[in-house]
């Protein structure tokens, strides 16, 4: 079977491998403004999450449930045009629902069993069961015992085999029945994949052939003779002597008659040195192989240029050449390129069709056009418009449709599991367009030339101006306080020997992601707390909001003079990375968390926040309390003097006035005198006691 894509959003089912039970209504737990929250959304969270387990019920919630519907809520209030995206994406991924329902649900849990099959097996068989091996209702034990108890003789022969005659006690028959079901679901994987595949009702109609001569015709550029030029040529092996032997501006005749007397090529000395036509990016004849510089040497020269000496490869000798004309490219007949246009015609581009035409059907109505193809490969594959492949896009597509017919065949459509996947995907659509939309910039023409110019194509290299405008407006999105941060930190070594534009492209690299999530998490912090909420759950226990700016500067601020400096640490940083659009709230942020570091001794860390943060403030009134600890910190926890002297004496000549000044300066002199001033301040103080 094909690798199949995995498109956006669709992802916390992917690791699903038990669910609970049927039924044809969901359990609301809360509303969020209008958003309905179940209690099967916290159930599949419990069930593909494996990190949910190490979560307390509160935070699995909020963070993945009920703080999400109210993200919802907001996102759809300012931009209602993204229910009606869903609405097109569901109707896009519902195949792939579907499919994974049958794969993971139907064969891998319930080995193909109905859910009253192993509902009717449990209720009768309960004491097979320990109370906390089922979480609600788990198929799969219960598939593993239903299995077993439908094949008692191959269960039998597989205890056979699996027994030490020696030791019949130790058998862990509970392990041997995981293994059992679990060597008849491989079984059943390719088995059933191989049925499902076979479904002659779901028809993928071929694309119709593009004739050799329209694809000729529309392409013909596409076929021509290579360019190329006519040349003649003297062959040395002294560089030197044949550098001086040749005036550049020597006519044809000249040439020739050097040719014919100094060519030490056998085969060109014959004809004064003719070596004749020669195609761009071809081997010269004669033995002259690859000349790989030639092409350039001779790019837009006029007859009569002659080359500078160039070295052959193949031959270790040296050569110069006359240029007698350019060979323009010449268009090939269609009965010349023939071949050429059958095979590019049947695996390039796409032909030319109507956006209707049908690409797959099932039971002979259509279900996948063209139209619907260009907007797959636009909004999910992103792939070249070239029959690879579009190929690869419509089996894609057929493949899934034929394991969704098979799903809701089985009714599969009708499990819990599949409404609240449906809701988490949804959830998970909208907050990740909402995020598109308020992280995304504007700028004008200038700005974004200017831009270009300093940094080239950021993100996706090699790309012209127009090409990269995408790129830029998202380097834009990120705000500057993250990058000049993460550049001045940096500095000893990520970015070291680099201009901060060098880094920006590698900044965006690296945390880009992660400010999304930030901003996704303090806007979903927001939300929460403006909500309407109504929790019918009564165990469920509320969520205080945790972003409020104020709050948690308040909250640092109180940890740092508590004395608990980590936990002070944590909640700055969560003030910088949640505010970085914030300039003040991000400055008084990034001095604390300086101050922090250097209190807990983490010196190495908080040289380097005081660097950054008076490199990019250096008009705030702690800048120059930060430029003089940085030096000090320099000088007497890093012993780095040479760095510690140019901090300081820099320090000397922005602040000549400072109240700082005198420590200043006693500093820059112990330094420049080995440290002598401090020996000598010891030796004085010792002899006082």
């Amino acid at each position: 079977m094909k690798r199949l894509i995995a498109l956006p959003f669709l992802c916390s089912f992917m690791m699903l491998c038990g669910c609970n039970g049927v039924g044809d209504k969901d359990t609301l737990l809360a509303r969020i403004n209008d958003e309905k929250v179940y209690q099967e959304d916290e159930n599949i969270l419990l069930k593909s999450m494996p990190s949910a387990k190490n979560m307390t019920r509160k935070a699995l919630l909020y963070e993945h449930v009920l703080g999400k519907a109210a993200l919802v809520s907001r996102a759809l209030s300012e931009y209602p045009e993204l229910e009606a995206e869903w609405d097109q994406y569901y109707k896009d991924i519902d195949v792939r629902i579907l499919m994974m329902l049958f794969q993971r649900v139907y064969v891998m849990e319930c080995l193909t069993y109905t859910d009253e099959e192993l509902r009717a097996f449990y209720e009768a068989n309960r004491d097979l069961f320990a109370k906390d091996s089922i979480v609600a209702y788990d198929r799969t034990p219960i598939s593993n015992e239903y299995y077993v108890y439908k094949n008692p003789e191959q269960w039998k022969d597989y205890l056979a085999k699996s027994a030490n005659p020696e030791d019949t006690a130790s058998l862990d028959t509970a392990a041997l029945k995981v293994s059992f079901a679990g060597q008849r679901r491989n079984e059943l994987r390719e088995l059933e994949t191989a049925n499902v595949m076979s479904d002659s009702q779901v028809v993928v109609n071929p694309l119709p052939e593009v004739p050799s001569r329209f694809y000729y015709d529309k392409h013909k550029g596409a076929f021509k003779t290579a360019p190329g030029y006519e040349l003649y040529q003297v062959q040395m092996a002294d560089s030197a002597k044949l550098a001086r032997l040749i005036k550049d501006s020597v006519s044809l005749d000249e040439f020739k008659a050097i040719a014919a007397k100094m060519d030490k090529n056998e085969f060109t000395a014959k004809d004064s040195g003719r070596v004749g036509v020669v195609k761009e990016g071809y081997s010269l004849p004669y033995g002259l192989g690859v000349m790989s510089e030639l092409d350039e040497v001779l790019k837009d020269k006029q007859p009569g240029f002659v080359t500078p000496v160039i070295r052959s490869a193949a031959q270790g000798t040296f050569h110069r050449f006359y240029l007698v004309r350019q060979v323009p490219a010449e268009q090939k007949s269609y009965e010349r390129a023939e071949q050429d246009a059958k095979m590019l015609a049947s695996s390039g581009e796409l032909p030319d069709v109507d956006s209707s035409y049908v690409l797959v059907t099932y039971a002979g109505k259509p279900v996948f056009t063209f139209g619907d193809y260009l907007r797959f490969n636009e909004k999910y594959f992103r792939a070249p418009k070239n029959m690879r492949a579009y190929q690869y896009v419509v089996d894609n597509f057929a493949e899934s449709y034929r394991f969704a017919v098979a799903a809701k065949a089985h009714k599969l459509d009708h499990l819990w599991e599949y409404r609240a996947l449906v809701r988490d995907t949804r959830a998970d659509f909208i907050i990740e367009k909402y995020l598109d939309k308020k992280i995304a910039v504007t700028a004008d023409e200038d700005t974004l030339k200017a831009l270009f110019d300093r940094i080239g194509s950021p993100i996706r290299y090699n790309l012209t101006y127009e090409q990269a405008k995408s790129d830029l407006l998202h380097i834009l999105s990120y705000p500057m306080n993250l990058y000049k941060h993460e550049y001045y930190m940096g500095y000893r070594i990520t970015y070291a020997g680099k201009t901060f534009d060098e880094s920006i492209p590698s900044t965006f690299a690296k945390r880009a992601n992660e400010y999304r999530t930030w901003m996704k998490m303090r806007w979903m912090d927001e939300a929460y707390a403006s909500a309407v909420r109504h929790i019918y759950d009564s165990s469920v226990k509320e969520h205080e909001p945790e972003y409020d700016p104020a709050l948690l500067m308040a909250k640092a601020d109180s940890l740092y003079k508590a004395g608990n400096r980590t936990a002070a640490y944590n909640t700055y940083r969560k003030v910088m990375n949640a505010y970085a659009d914030n300039d003040s709230l991000y400055q008084v942020a990034a001095y604390e968390i300086a101050q922090v570091q250097n209190d807990n001794e983490e010196f190495n860390d908080a040289e380097a926040e005081f660097y950054a943060f008076y490199s990019m403030w250096p008009q705030n009134p702690n800048a120059e309390k930060a430029m003089f600890t940085r030096g000090f910190i320099l000088d007497e926890n890093l012993k780095r003097d040479s760095l510690a002297l140019e901090v300081l004496e820099g320090f000397q000549k922005l602040y000549p006035n400072s109240e700082l000044k005198e420590s200043v300066d006693w500093l820059v002199n112990n330094i420049k005198s080995g440290g002598k001033l401090a020996d000598d301040l010891m030796k004085k103080i010792e002899a006082e006691e």
